[in-house]
């Protein structure tokens, strides 16, 4: 048997679609869920699947029997509503996950490059509205979201800042916080703890001194929160990347040399979990659980 990942970032008991904050944005990029969806998930992975654990999800890929598909619920970034709504269902249903946090957000409220530009956008439109739809979507989910995604620290920098001359706001709406490093410390032993990044930069983007120094940061910061954890190192890339076209085994390569035992990717397919340890890969939440229902309606 093999087993399956599904990566999920937020959960409110509502959403709104309001434009002119950054929640919208989240949800239109399927990373933000209500309540109500995410229970919904949970009940049907529970009637299919096995909800397994750190352990149970290695010994799942070692095809140790499940009588049902092995899953593994990951969460990534560490916003606060991991703690305040996805904590408080999980307990109560007596499951296991895995969270990745961003340190710099967690240990300094540094707002992630995505957030900076999603507050940006919704600031325009709650004042002078001097983007296009077209324009807006384009950072949602186009060239410019594109453009944000492959370009390193310093270029991504210059993008916001562009945006910022253009859109002309001086304030912009409260983003969504992140957990506080007592959070961090406060979590249960079912939530295994893996790292994510110091800023969100893809690894990909970064020099090879630049990602030697945030991998010691990165792991040095999550073996001192949660010292001990008897299953490895353990790593989500950023944006769900991993080698870049033209540079194979670049980023691999450095994670390795790290420490790191196991690494996800992000794909929007759910593969077998048989891949390399350092490219497991993990499907979106926001596909629900589609690519995992014909693997339970086979088996059934």
């Amino acid at each position: 048997m093999s087993a399956y990942v599904i990566c999920y970032h937020r959960v409110l008991p509502e959403v709104s679609d309001d434009l002119g904050m950054v929640d919208a944005y989240h949800h239109a990029r399927g990373m933000l869920h209500t309540l109500a969806d995410f229970r919904s998930q949970l009940d049907a992975l529970q009637d299919h699947c096995q909800i397994v654990d750190a352990a149970g999800f290695l010994g799942a890929r070692a095809c140790e029997g499940h009588l049902k598909p092995a899953v593994l619920l990951t969460f990534d970034d560490g916003y606060a509503d991991f703690a305040s709504v996805v904590m408080p269902e999980l307990s109560a249903r007596g499951l296991p996950c895995v969270l990745f946090p961003t340190k710099a957000p967690v240990t300094s409220g540094f707002m992630p490059p995505r957030d900076q530009v999603y507050a940006l956008l919704a600031a325009d439109y709650r004042g002078a509205r001097r983007l296009s739809a077209e324009e807006r979507n384009s950072w949602v989910g186009g060239h410019h979201k594109s453009a944000m995604l492959h370009a390193n620290p310093l270029a991504q920098a210059e993008l916001i800042q562009g945006l910022e001359s253009q859109v002309g706001v001086g304030h912009l709406p409260r983003p969504p916080s992140h957990l506080t490093e007592t959070q961090l410390l406060q979590l249960p032993a079912s939530v295994y703890l893996g790292a994510h990044g110091l800023y969100h930069h893809e690894f990909g983007s970064l020099g090879p001194e630049e990602l030697r120094a945030e991998l010691a940061e990165i792991l040095g910061w999550v073996a001192r929160v949660r010292p001990g954890q008897p299953h490895g190192v353990w790593l989500a890339y950023p944006n769900g990347k991993d080698d870049r076209e033209g540079r194979p085994g670049q980023v691999v390569h450095a994670v390795s040399d790290a420490g790191v035992n196991y690494a996800f990717t992000a794909k929007k397919a759910v593969l077998s979990a048989k891949a390399m340890n350092l490219k497991i890969p993990r499907t979106f939440s926001q596909d629900g659980i589609d690519y995992l229902r014909p693997i339970w309606e086979k088996k059934a």
